[in-house]
């Protein structure tokens, strides 16, 4: 089974949502980006938090495809 290194941004879960996966031990965790490149940089990196591994799509890690949560003026 692969795994790719996923980040989790406020502001990027805001703008557009995100995803709910699966680490390699079972535990969930919600998703803003991934990269099978560790050192990759996103577009909000002052927010972001590394989150570790997860199980990608392909190998049944999506829980919860991407969703954005409603705002005050939605």
């Amino acid at each position: 089974m692969t795994t790719t290194h996923a980040w989790f941004s406020f502001e990027t879960a805001l703008r557009q949502g995100s995803s709910l996966y699966r680490k390699p031990g079972g535990a969930t965790v919600n998703v803003t980006r991934m990269n099978p490149d560790r050192d990759a940089k996103g577009s909000f990196p002052r927010d972001e938090k590394y989150l570790g591994e997860v199980i990608p799509q392909e190998d049944g890690g999506c829980v919860r495809a991407n969703q954005r949560v409603p705002g005050i003026t939605d």
